[in-house]
């Protein structure tokens, strides 16, 4: 892979995305993350990749005045609109910092915390190494304390994921690893080989459903998730054009390359067809509850 700093990739992609990010159903799922967790008042929490804040908030209602909130992210652009929201609504228990989630011991404001919930919502899969970042994470939840985290379903995002894999034959990067998970299996893996235990996986639907709001209706059998699009195989090259030169796909959009990424793009997503050239996304988010012993 060509070399690119994963970090600087990431700010730079959601610095671009913050005015316009809570504009979708983020702000929903981040309330059902929240609901997940189970906080309670007085509780300690730390919100990783918190964003425009819109778990934070959640997070900061749930354990009200005597609870606390440290949320932690790499973008600016994002952390701004977190705390512009804080501002807004005058809530002083919590505090936001600008911050890699990977190097947790690099921040200083972090020695010698300890959290009764971590929660890291729409993030994991953008990190080169999610096994290893549990695992770092882990070691910041008292015994007892419990780990939400979430990863989409290998057939949703289908766009994103086909562009996943043509970095990886281009040798160029896209900095999203969402193709590190391959079901919800390999989530469990992973929060057990950090040590964690109990570990609980729900199936939630992303999309949001005017007509629906609750935690309930969202939850879906693990097996069968919800169809939510289908695609014609002869529509590659309209979904390339469209995205190619977003800011998390750019290094394939370059003119030296742009061509032979097209041609990889279409072959990936032949690959995705059925026999009718159909290519069926669902919306399913595998979403892992799991406690430090």
């Amino acid at each position: 892979m060509a070399h690119h700093n994963q970090a600087s990739d990431i700010g730079s992609v959601y610095d671009n995305r913050a005015e316009s990010y809570d504009d979708s159903w983020h702000p929903r799922f981040a309330r059902h993350m929240v609901e997940i967790a189970k906080l309670k008042p007085g509780e300690a929490v730390l919100d990783l990749a918190c964003g425009t804040g819109l778990a934070t908030l959640c997070a900061s209602a749930a354990v009200q005045e005597h609870g606390s909130v440290v949320g932690i992210d790499i973008s600016a652009g994002m952390l701004a609109q977190a705390t512009q929201k804080l501002q807004h609504h005058n809530i002083n228990n919590v505090e936001l910092h600008q911050h890699s989630i990977t190097d947790l011991d690099q921040l200083p404001e972090l020695n010698g915390k300890q959290f009764d919930a971590i929660l890291c919502c729409s993030a994991l899969v953008l990190l080169q190494d999610p096994g290893a970042a549990i695992k770092q994470w882990a070691t910041y939840l008292k015994p007892g304390g419990r780990i939400v985290v979430d990863v989409i379903h290998p057939q949703d995002q289908l766009p994103g994921i086909t562009f996943e894999r043509v970095g990886k034959r281009c040798n160029l990067p896209v900095p999203f690893y969402r193709l590190n998970f391959g079901g919800p299996e390999d989530l469990r893996q992973m929060c057990e080989q950090a040590g964690l235990t109990r570990v609980e996986i729900l199936s939630v639907s992303q999309i949001d459903r005017p007509e629906l709001n609750d935690l309930k209706d969202f939850l879906t059998d693990i097996d069968t998730p919800r169809p939510c699009r289908e695609y014609d195989l002869k529509e590659a090259e309209c979904i390339f054009d469209a995205h190619v030169d977003g800011p998390a796909t750019r290094h394939l959009g370059r003119p030296q390359v742009r061509e032979e990424a097209k041609k990889i793009f279409k072959d990936e997503w032949a690959k995705l067809a059925d026999k009718q050239g159909k290519i069926k996304q669902v919306d399913c988010v595998f979403v892992a509850v799991a406690s430090r012993p």
